[in-house]
């Protein structure tokens, strides 16, 4: 079973999730009222999922959900009870992977679930594509930069400063990034023939 924390000071909401969860797979590991707390047991447990609710003590709620999301450990679903609508911009804002109305029955919590994972799985996909593509980004920066060096410091032309990093690169058996790197800190420089 995945581990789930349910964070909410409301025991009728808790008491209702609590007996839906293993329904969905899950099973709560532990509840608190306290918004420092549930950051602390997040941390401690490394949960698959958080529940949680409104009108926290210690830290607000909005700081709590703000702390989780941009913490991306696993996905957030807020439950909201009608009369918290006021509230429903706030959560979105924050970005809370999934809202559900309490009262709810077991299957929108099971759809709220596969929502909220679903959501997370691609928040993390992308955010290692974006991580993947700025470092193809500062790998070009810095290609260009040791070719440019080449060009104005060395009088070579653009393809023969090209070349001489690629034949470097595979000769050394390094990356092109690395040589780059190397004629930007001068300690290698490729002879002009």
């Amino acid at each position: 079973m995945k581990r789930a924390i349910l964070v909410s000071e409301k025991a009728p909401l808790n008491q209702d999730i609590k007996s839906m969860l293993p329904l969905t797979n899950y099973q709560v590991l532990a509840t608190t009222d306290n918004g420092m707390e549930a950051l602390r047991l997040t941390h401690r447990i490394e949960p698959d999922l958080i529940i949680m609710g409104w009108n926290l003590r210690g830290l607000s709620s909005s700081e709590v959900l703000q702390n989780l999301i941009v913490q991306h450990l696993c996905p957030v679903i807020v439950a909201l009870t009608q009369e918290e609508h006021n509230v429903l911009s706030e959560v979105i804002e924050a970005d809370a992977h999934h809202v559900i109305l309490y009262p709810m029955h077991v299957l929108e919590m099971a759809v709220a679930i596969q929502l909220a994972e679903h959501r997370f799985i691609r928040e993390s996909e992308n955010t290692k594509k974006i991580q993947r593509l700025e470092e193809e980004l500062k790998t070009r920066r810095i290609i260009f930069q040791a070719i440019l060096f080449l060009i104005q410091q060395h009088g070579f032309s653009e393809p023969t400063a090209f070349a001489a990093l690629r034949s470097q690169a595979m000769s050394t058996r390094k990356s092109l990034r690395a040589v780059a790197q190397n004629v930007l800190k001068g300690i290698w420089l490729p002879s002009r023939d």
